[in-house]
């Protein structure tokens, strides 16, 4: 008779077998694996996972990529790890989050491994757009100057619907509407918006002349349109009261009030009738949003006839913009294989890949927005062994990029005039705080029995942000910053 003891350990020695001869499961002591962190919905795992982690396995069988995706507040898991002493080998963040973390020791500066045999060619680093190096070259800093590299740089555009402009010009011939341009001025806008918006005989606003989310970004790129500068040279002052903050507010106060073609709805998005959804749904003629906007509405409504053009001038030419780097951990055990895979994942053929795959913003790679790669994209099945049921991610075939991407060059190429990009990024170490100080003060400026004026409405969000900068300060027993 077979004893107990020994039918479990030919069991045990049965287990450790299969481990040894399953693939997902056979031990890696051989192998070095990178914790790669991202955060996003499921179906952005065709790209991290699918398209970047296993595919860089693939071609280096020495490394094993230990992917994690998150859809929580990913800034806050970054700080928690770092107060125990790890972190990812490879990260994605936010440019918001990025000044902060680099301040608080989190990240691996990247100076010494960008030059040298196994850094970037300076061909490859000029491939980045100028100015988002310059946002995340930090100055005076002894560890270094860049910790990160961008991964992509969404922009703000300007949405329209073709059929409503065509409309009008059909019903007016000698008061045509010319679909927006880059050469668009405020004028423009303005002047468009209040002859397509539509009110029924009780006042309604039918058709909306303009729409938008009300957030930080519509105001920000109206306020650097005017001429704005939103921090002073040592970033401890915030300059949103100046004249062209109250330019900014009160242009949007005309089209609201005078004009009568803007109607905002305060809550910004809500599932089914805000902003983004009433546009889908046809009833807003120009609609202000961003570049990960386009794939969701085309998918919403695959027979809706609207384009995209960039912003458009004021005083100056200025794009609202946002980015997303790659870093590594500061507590990385594997810094040299972890930047290996970050230049990888920031080479021209993975920057196109990105955009290939997601379509929510071009990549921050000059070299892949002006190939022809940028021209169509394949998209995400929602099932891949099932094609009938669709897209999460629709394909943009080329007869579409005029339309819906052929803007996107626009914020990265310099302006004949000024010589400069019109893209930027607005990054403050105070940003998150001003940005829903900003959304907070929109919220009551725009409210229509509102009697707050612009100029008592910025006094207030820079009051607010400076009693935060001092409090910190004082926290770290500095003084009151000299305004």
């Amino acid at each position: 008779m077979i004893r107990p003891s020994r039918i479990a350990l030919a069991l045990l020695l049965l287990a450790t077998a299969a481990l040894l001869l399953w693939p997902n499961h056979r031990p890696s002591a051989d192998k070095t694996t990178l914790l790669f962190t991202v955060w996003g919905m499921p179906f952005e795992d065709r790209l991290f996972l699918d398209r970047y982690a296993k595919v860089y396995e693939q071609l280096h069988p020495e490394i094993r990529i230990d992917y994690q995706r998150y859809t929580d507040d990913i800034e806050m898991k970054y700080n928690a790890w770092h107060t125990q002493g790890r972190g990812a080998d490879v990260m994605r963040l936010r440019i918001t989050a990025y000044h902060g973390m680099a301040a608080r020791g989190m990240l691996e500066p990247l100076d010494g491994w960008l030059t040298g045999g196994a850094g970037l060619s300076s061909r490859q680093f000029e491939q980045f757009p100028p100015q988002l190096i310059d946002i995340i070259r930090i100055k005076d800093d002894p560890a270094g100057s860049i910790f990160a590299l961008p991964e992509d740089n969404a922009q703000f555009g300007l949405f329209y619907n073709r059929s409503l402009f065509d409309a009008w010009n059909s019903a007016h011939p000698d008061d045509s509407i010319s679909y927006p341009s880059a050469d668009w001025t405020w004028a423009h806008l303005r002047s468009a918006a209040k002859k397509l918006a539509v009110r029924d005989p009780s006042g309604h606003l039918q058709v909306r002349g303009l729409d938008f989310p009300v957030w930080s970004w519509p105001f920000l790129a109206f306020f650097a349109q005017a001429g704005g500068q939103l921090w002073s040279d040592d970033g401890l002052t915030c300059l949103i009261n100046s004249p062209a903050g109250v330019e900014a507010l009160e242009f949007l106060h005309a089209m609201q009030h005078d004009d009568r073609s803007f109607e905002p709805q305060l809550s910004g998005y809500s599932s089914g009738t805000g902003p983004d959804a009433l546009f889908a749904a046809g009833q807003t003629a120009i609609f202000l949003d961003g570049s990960w906007r386009v794939p969701d509405i085309e998918n919403r409504n695959p027979g809706l006839d609207f384009a995209v053009a960039p912003l458009p001038r004021g005083r100056v030419p200025a794009v609202v913009s946002g980015c997303v780097l790659w870093g590594i951990s500061a507590h990385s055990k594997h810094k040299r294989e972890a930047w290996e895979f970050l230049k990888w994942l920031v080479d021209r053929e993975q920057a196109i890949t990105y955009w290939d795959t997601l379509r929510v913003a071009p990549p921050a790679n000059l070299a892949a927005v002006e190939s022809e790669a940028f021209t169509e994209t394949r998209g995400v099945l929602r099932d891949p062994a099932d094609p009938a049921k669709g897209y999460e991610v629709t394909p943009m075939p080329r007869t579409n990029f005029e339309k819906r991407a052929a803007w996107l060059r626009y914020a990265v190429t310099p302006d004949d005039q000024t010589g400069r990009p019109p893209g930027f990024v607005p990054v403050n170490p105070y940003q998150a705080e001003l940005e829903i100080e900003i959304q907070g003060m929109l919220n009551e400026y725009l409210r229509t029995e509102s009697s707050l004026d612009a100029q008592t409405a910025l006094n207030g969000v820079a009051i607010r942000i400076h009693q935060i900068i001092d409090r910190d300060r004082a926290a770290k027993s500095l003084p009151p910053a000299h305004r």
